[in-house]
């Protein structure tokens, strides 16, 4: 999910929300409830949800920020093989 995904999200009254729920859910999106037309909640599907504290809890670890920055890198500067190349040398 991305923060453009989830500043496009379909914004639902309380009262709608409370009606429509079911339906609502089964829709899969991202849904933001609102109060008096103020945003108070976001409903976010669980797996999407999973993946965004997994990103979080990743970009407080900095030796993986560090590894990150330096693969994106070595990718710019044309330093990087094709995985099936990888996997094919290592005969796997």
């Amino acid at each position: 999910m991305t923060l453009a995904q989830i500043l496009k999200a379909r914004h639902v009254g309380v009262k709608e929300l409370k009606n429509n729920l079911s339906m609502l859910l089964r829709t899969h999106k991202p849904i933001v409830a609102t109060d008096r037309g103020q945003p108070a909640y976001m409903l976010i599907p669980y797996d999407e949800m999973v993946d965004l504290l997994e990103m979080l809890e990743e970009s407080r670890d900095q030796a993986l920020v560090a590894m990150v920055q330096s693969g994106r890198k070595a990718y710019a500067a044309g330093r990087w093989r094709p995985a099936a190349k990888v996997l094919k040398k290592l005969e796997l």
